[in-house]
């Protein structure tokens, strides 16, 4: 609604060096959303999407500010180099708690769309 060619899963542009792929961004990987128009008109952004439980074994000694700054960090890396370098658009880690909370830059996802709808709908962003 708000958004311009929206897909889920799209897979990463191919890369003719191999060089530039490593980890878990070779051929044939995947990311989670791909759209066009959040942050700029025409300007393109991927999401790599993340969900996990604070009381999962990996994060139980941890806080949950610093499982989602840690989650964050993981979703970009290789993964966001490459989608800058030979996909040319934006990159944008998602991370969620399957308990309900969600990582800053998620939020500031979140709080992007109610503005869009808001506006396109002609309502204050406090009635989306």
């Amino acid at each position: 609604e708000v958004c311009h060619g929206v897909e889920t899963e799209p897979g990463l542009v191919p890369v003719a060096s191999s060089r530039a792929v490593s980890g878990g961004v070779g051929e044939g990987a995947r990311l989670g959303i791909s759209a066009r128009g959040l942050w700029g008109p025409f300007r393109g952004t991927v999401f790599g999407v993340g969900i996990f439980h604070p009381d999962a074994d990996s994060c139980r000694d941890r806080g949950v500010g610093s499982v989602y700054n840690r989650r964050e960090g993981v979703g970009g890396g290789e993964c966001e180099r490459r989608v800058i370098r030979v996909g040319g658009c934006g990159f944008a880690p998602l991370v969620y708690s399957a308990l309900g909370g969600v990582a800053p830059r998620a939020h500031a996802f979140h709080r992007r769309i109610a503005e869009l709808v808001a506006g396109r709908a002609d309502e204050g962003y406090r009635d989306v």
